[in-house]
Protein backbone atom coordinates (compact mmCIF):
# COMPACT_ATOMS: atom_id res chain seq x y z
CA UNK A 1 0.00 0.00 0.00
CA UNK A 2 3.24 2.52 0.43
CA UNK A 3 4.56 1.68 -2.85
CA UNK A 4 0.76 2.80 -4.51
CA UNK A 5 0.59 5.85 -2.49
CA UNK A 6 3.64 6.89 -3.49
CA UNK A 7 3.15 6.14 -7.02
CA UNK A 8 -0.55 7.87 -6.84
CA UNK A 9 1.34 10.68 -5.34
CA UNK A 10 4.21 10.78 -7.62
CA UNK A 11 1.46 10.84 -10.61
CA UNK A 12 -0.75 13.80 -9.56
CA UNK A 13 2.33 15.57 -8.20
CA UNK A 14 3.64 15.25 -11.79
CA UNK A 15 0.08 16.08 -13.55
CA UNK A 16 0.23 19.64 -11.26
CA UNK A 17 3.63 20.59 -12.34
CA UNK A 18 2.61 19.51 -16.03
CA UNK A 19 0.28 22.42 -16.12
CA UNK A 20 1.98 25.24 -14.18
CA UNK A 21 4.96 24.59 -16.11
CA UNK A 22 5.91 24.03 -19.84
CA UNK A 23 6.04 20.13 -20.73
CA UNK A 24 9.53 21.04 -22.35
CA UNK A 25 11.22 21.90 -19.10
CA UNK A 26 9.54 18.87 -17.34
CA UNK A 27 12.54 16.39 -16.90
CA UNK A 28 11.55 15.01 -13.72
CA UNK A 29 11.38 11.56 -14.83
CA UNK A 30 15.08 11.91 -16.83
CA UNK A 31 17.35 10.58 -14.18
CA UNK A 32 15.21 7.32 -13.06
CA UNK A 33 17.70 4.22 -12.68
CA UNK A 34 17.80 1.21 -15.02
CA UNK A 35 14.32 -0.57 -15.48
CA UNK A 36 15.70 -3.60 -13.89
CA UNK A 37 16.29 -1.65 -11.00
CA UNK A 38 13.24 -0.52 -10.90
CA UNK A 39 11.43 -3.92 -12.04
CA UNK A 40 12.87 -5.16 -8.82
CA UNK A 41 11.72 -2.14 -6.66
CA UNK A 42 8.13 -2.08 -7.60
CA UNK A 43 7.15 -4.71 -5.98
CA UNK A 44 4.31 -6.46 -7.94
CA UNK A 45 3.26 -2.45 -9.36
CA UNK A 46 5.59 -2.80 -12.64
CA UNK A 47 2.41 -3.06 -15.27
CA UNK A 48 0.90 0.49 -13.34
CA UNK A 49 4.53 1.98 -12.71
CA UNK A 50 5.25 1.14 -16.50
CA UNK A 51 1.89 2.49 -17.20
CA UNK A 52 2.76 6.04 -15.97
CA UNK A 53 6.11 5.87 -16.68
CA UNK A 54 4.85 5.71 -20.45
CA UNK A 55 2.07 8.38 -19.89
CA UNK A 56 5.31 10.86 -19.44
CA UNK A 57 7.28 9.46 -22.47
CA UNK A 58 4.15 10.47 -24.75
CA UNK A 59 4.28 13.80 -22.67
CA UNK A 60 7.94 14.28 -23.02
CA UNK A 61 7.93 13.83 -26.90
CA UNK A 62 4.86 15.75 -27.14
CA UNK A 63 6.69 18.67 -25.10
CA UNK A 64 9.44 18.60 -27.17
CA UNK A 65 8.36 17.84 -30.30
CA UNK A 66 6.56 21.50 -30.87
CA UNK A 67 9.44 23.22 -29.20
CA UNK A 68 13.45 22.24 -29.35
CA UNK A 69 12.70 18.77 -31.15
CA UNK A 70 15.34 17.42 -28.83
CA UNK A 71 14.46 13.85 -27.38
CA UNK A 72 17.84 12.95 -25.71
CA UNK A 73 15.96 10.98 -23.14
CA UNK A 74 13.40 9.37 -24.83
CA UNK A 75 15.34 5.77 -25.57
CA UNK A 76 16.06 5.65 -21.99
CA UNK A 77 12.19 6.36 -20.81
CA UNK A 78 10.75 3.69 -23.78
CA UNK A 79 13.72 1.15 -22.74
CA UNK A 80 12.48 1.20 -18.84
CA UNK A 81 8.95 1.09 -19.92
CA UNK A 82 9.36 -2.36 -21.73
CA UNK A 83 11.27 -3.80 -19.07
CA UNK A 84 8.78 -2.94 -16.63
CA UNK A 85 6.03 -4.40 -19.11
CA UNK A 86 8.04 -6.55 -21.36
CA UNK A 87 4.76 -7.91 -22.98
CA UNK A 88 3.20 -3.60 -23.66
CA UNK A 89 3.49 -4.06 -27.31
CA UNK A 90 3.22 -0.43 -28.25
CA UNK A 91 5.96 1.52 -26.87
CA UNK A 92 8.22 -0.94 -28.85
CA UNK A 93 6.02 0.32 -31.91
CA UNK A 94 6.08 3.86 -31.19
CA UNK A 95 9.58 3.64 -30.12
CA UNK A 96 10.69 1.72 -33.04
CA UNK A 97 9.50 4.41 -35.25
CA UNK A 98 9.96 8.16 -33.44
CA UNK A 99 13.56 6.84 -32.53
CA UNK A 100 14.48 6.50 -36.62
CA UNK A 101 12.58 8.96 -38.43
CA UNK A 102 12.29 12.15 -35.96
CA UNK A 103 15.73 11.40 -34.05
CA UNK A 104 17.88 9.45 -36.77
CA UNK A 105 18.97 6.56 -33.99
CA UNK A 106 18.24 3.65 -36.27
CA UNK A 107 20.64 1.58 -34.17
CA UNK A 108 18.73 2.60 -30.85
CA UNK A 109 14.93 2.58 -33.08
CA UNK A 110 16.30 -1.69 -33.91
CA UNK A 111 17.41 -2.45 -30.53
CA UNK A 112 13.65 -1.47 -29.46
CA UNK A 113 12.27 -3.48 -32.25
CA UNK A 114 14.26 -6.37 -31.23
CA UNK A 115 13.44 -6.08 -27.89
CA UNK A 116 9.95 -6.33 -28.66
CA UNK A 117 10.28 -9.19 -30.83
CA UNK A 118 11.42 -11.27 -28.05
CA UNK A 119 9.33 -10.19 -25.80
CA UNK A 120 5.80 -9.72 -27.39
CA UNK A 121 3.62 -13.03 -27.94
CA UNK A 122 3.62 -13.47 -31.44
CA UNK A 123 -0.12 -14.12 -31.35
CA UNK A 124 -0.60 -10.15 -31.01
CA UNK A 125 -2.21 -8.56 -33.83
CA UNK A 126 0.60 -6.06 -34.76
CA UNK A 127 3.72 -7.96 -33.88
CA UNK A 128 4.16 -8.41 -37.66
CA UNK A 129 4.49 -4.36 -37.77
CA UNK A 130 8.26 -5.57 -35.34
CA UNK A 131 10.00 -7.30 -38.31
CA UNK A 132 8.32 -4.73 -40.54
CA UNK A 133 9.33 -1.97 -39.15
CA UNK A 134 12.99 -3.70 -38.98
CA UNK A 135 12.83 -4.04 -42.80
CA UNK A 136 12.12 -0.50 -43.23
CA UNK A 137 15.23 0.90 -41.17
CA UNK A 138 17.47 -1.59 -43.09
CA UNK A 139 16.18 -0.80 -46.74
CA UNK A 140 15.77 2.78 -46.24
CA UNK A 141 18.64 4.03 -43.84
CA UNK A 142 20.97 1.55 -44.19
CA UNK A 143 20.61 0.40 -47.85
CA UNK A 144 20.94 -3.36 -46.71
CA UNK A 145 18.17 -4.94 -48.98
CA UNK A 146 19.39 -8.49 -48.10
CA UNK A 147 18.67 -7.93 -44.68
CA UNK A 148 15.53 -5.97 -44.57
CA UNK A 149 14.41 -8.67 -47.34
CA UNK A 150 15.04 -11.46 -44.44
CA UNK A 151 13.03 -9.22 -42.15
CA UNK A 152 9.80 -8.61 -44.77
CA UNK A 153 9.40 -12.05 -45.05
CA UNK A 154 9.39 -12.53 -41.38
CA UNK A 155 6.30 -10.11 -41.10
CA UNK A 156 4.78 -11.41 -44.35
CA UNK A 157 4.18 -14.82 -42.74
CA UNK A 158 1.87 -13.50 -39.89
CA UNK A 159 -1.92 -13.66 -41.51
CA UNK A 160 -2.35 -9.85 -40.06
CA UNK A 161 0.00 -8.82 -42.23
CA UNK A 162 -0.88 -6.80 -45.62
CA UNK A 163 -1.31 -9.10 -49.17
CA UNK A 164 1.25 -7.51 -50.79
CA UNK A 165 4.56 -8.08 -48.61
CA UNK A 166 5.60 -10.72 -50.39
CA UNK A 167 5.36 -8.85 -53.91
CA UNK A 168 7.97 -6.43 -52.02
CA UNK A 169 9.82 -9.32 -50.63
CA UNK A 170 11.20 -10.71 -54.06
CA UNK A 171 11.83 -6.84 -55.16
CA UNK A 172 14.13 -6.37 -52.23
CA UNK A 173 15.74 -9.90 -52.97
CA UNK A 174 16.23 -8.87 -56.39
CA UNK A 175 17.82 -5.42 -55.31
CA UNK A 176 20.24 -7.73 -53.32
CA UNK A 177 21.28 -9.94 -56.51
CA UNK A 178 19.38 -12.74 -54.61
CA UNK A 179 16.99 -13.95 -57.19
CA UNK A 180 17.20 -17.31 -55.84
CA UNK A 181 15.84 -16.27 -52.56
CA UNK A 182 12.82 -14.45 -53.72
CA UNK A 183 12.17 -17.89 -56.38
CA UNK A 184 12.10 -20.15 -52.98
CA UNK A 185 10.35 -17.99 -51.27
CA UNK A 186 7.66 -17.45 -53.33
CA UNK A 187 7.76 -20.43 -54.62
CA UNK A 188 6.66 -21.91 -51.03
CA UNK A 189 4.36 -18.80 -51.10
CA UNK A 190 2.59 -19.80 -53.81
CA UNK A 191 1.98 -23.57 -52.15
CA UNK A 192 0.64 -21.94 -48.46
CA UNK A 193 -1.56 -19.15 -49.60
CA UNK A 194 -5.66 -20.10 -50.39
CA UNK A 195 -6.81 -16.97 -52.33
CA UNK A 196 -6.59 -17.22 -55.83
CA UNK A 197 -6.24 -13.80 -56.98
CA UNK A 198 -3.01 -13.30 -54.46
CA UNK A 199 -1.96 -16.60 -56.15
CA UNK A 200 -1.91 -15.32 -59.59
CA UNK A 201 -0.10 -12.34 -58.35
CA UNK A 202 2.77 -14.47 -56.55
CA UNK A 203 3.31 -16.42 -60.10
CA UNK A 204 3.52 -13.49 -61.98
CA UNK A 205 6.44 -12.25 -59.91
CA UNK A 206 7.91 -15.33 -59.51
CA UNK A 207 8.33 -15.66 -63.86
CA UNK A 208 9.97 -12.02 -63.61
CA UNK A 209 11.96 -13.30 -60.81
CA UNK A 210 12.98 -16.33 -63.35
CA UNK A 211 13.56 -14.03 -66.09
CA UNK A 212 15.97 -11.96 -64.12
CA UNK A 213 17.44 -14.25 -63.04
CA UNK A 214 18.08 -15.98 -66.78
CA UNK A 215 19.21 -12.58 -67.88
CA UNK A 216 22.28 -12.34 -65.32
CA UNK A 217 22.85 -15.73 -65.97
CA UNK A 218 23.30 -14.69 -69.97
CA UNK A 219 24.95 -11.71 -68.66
CA UNK A 220 27.56 -13.49 -66.75
CA UNK A 221 28.03 -15.77 -69.90
CA UNK A 222 28.58 -12.71 -72.13
CA UNK A 223 31.54 -11.39 -70.08
CA UNK A 224 33.43 -14.38 -69.84
CA UNK A 225 33.06 -14.94 -73.71
CA UNK A 226 34.80 -10.98 -73.88
CA UNK A 227 37.28 -11.70 -71.36
CA UNK A 228 38.56 -14.34 -73.72
CA UNK A 229 37.95 -13.43 -77.28
CA UNK A 230 37.72 -9.72 -76.51
CA UNK A 231 34.68 -9.01 -78.40
CA UNK A 232 31.52 -9.29 -77.76
CA UNK A 233 29.24 -13.31 -79.26
CA UNK A 234 26.79 -12.22 -81.97
CA UNK A 235 24.07 -14.54 -80.84
CA UNK A 236 23.04 -16.42 -77.56
CA UNK A 237 23.62 -19.74 -79.70
CA UNK A 238 27.25 -18.68 -79.82
CA UNK A 239 27.72 -18.84 -76.64
CA UNK A 240 25.93 -22.26 -76.43
CA UNK A 241 28.62 -23.50 -79.38
CA UNK A 242 31.66 -22.37 -77.96
CA UNK A 243 30.75 -23.80 -74.68
CA UNK A 244 29.94 -20.71 -72.27
CA UNK A 245 26.19 -22.01 -71.74
CA UNK A 246 25.25 -25.35 -72.14
CA UNK A 247 21.50 -24.35 -72.85
CA UNK A 248 19.30 -21.09 -73.69
CA UNK A 249 17.16 -20.71 -70.60
CA UNK A 250 13.64 -20.83 -70.80
CA UNK A 251 11.48 -17.45 -70.25
CA UNK A 252 8.56 -18.55 -68.56
CA UNK A 253 6.30 -15.89 -69.94
CA UNK A 254 7.05 -16.96 -73.06
CA UNK A 255 9.85 -14.38 -74.34
CA UNK A 256 13.03 -15.11 -76.19
CA UNK A 257 16.31 -14.27 -75.42
CA UNK A 258 18.63 -12.23 -77.39
CA UNK A 259 21.96 -9.84 -77.99
CA UNK A 260 20.85 -6.37 -79.42
CA UNK A 261 23.26 -5.11 -81.96
CA UNK A 262 22.93 -1.71 -80.72
CA UNK A 263 24.55 -2.46 -77.26
CA UNK A 264 25.45 -6.26 -76.90
CA UNK A 265 22.96 -6.12 -73.96
CA UNK A 266 20.97 -9.22 -73.22
CA UNK A 267 17.17 -8.26 -74.30
CA UNK A 268 14.06 -10.49 -74.23
CA UNK A 269 10.79 -10.16 -77.50
CA UNK A 270 8.29 -9.53 -74.06
CA UNK A 271 8.43 -6.78 -72.14
CA UNK A 272 10.83 -6.97 -68.81
CA UNK A 273 10.03 -5.46 -65.83
CA UNK A 274 12.48 -4.04 -63.38
CA UNK A 275 12.25 -5.34 -59.70
CA UNK A 276 13.83 -2.03 -58.63
CA UNK A 277 12.51 -0.55 -55.17
CA UNK A 278 12.49 3.11 -55.79
CA UNK A 279 13.20 5.64 -52.44
CA UNK A 280 12.86 8.69 -52.78
CA UNK A 281 14.99 10.35 -49.77
CA UNK A 282 14.53 14.03 -50.35
CA UNK A 283 10.89 13.49 -49.45
CA UNK A 284 10.11 13.31 -45.78
CA UNK A 285 9.58 9.71 -44.42
CA UNK A 286 5.34 9.47 -43.13
CA UNK A 287 4.93 6.45 -41.84
CA UNK A 288 0.86 6.55 -40.52
CA UNK A 289 0.77 4.96 -36.57
CA UNK A 290 -2.43 3.73 -35.84
CA UNK A 291 -3.92 3.48 -32.59
CA UNK A 292 -4.36 -0.33 -31.28
CA UNK A 293 -8.19 -1.30 -32.00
Amino acid sequence: MVLVSCMAGLFFTSVKIDKKYPPVVIEDLLYLPSGKFLKGAALGYDEMLADLLWIKALAYFGGHAVTDQDYTWLSHILDIVTTLDPFFQYPYEFGGVILATEINDVDKSNELLEKGMKNVLKTHKRYWYFPFFMAFNYMYYKNDFKTAAHYLEMASRFPQSPEYLPLLVSRLYAEADSPEIAMVFLAEMIKSTQKPELKEKLKLRLNQVINQSNIQFLEDAQGQFFLKYYRYPESIDEMVETGFIFYIPVDPRGGKYYISKQDHSIKNTKKTEALKVHIDKKKNVKINMQPIQ
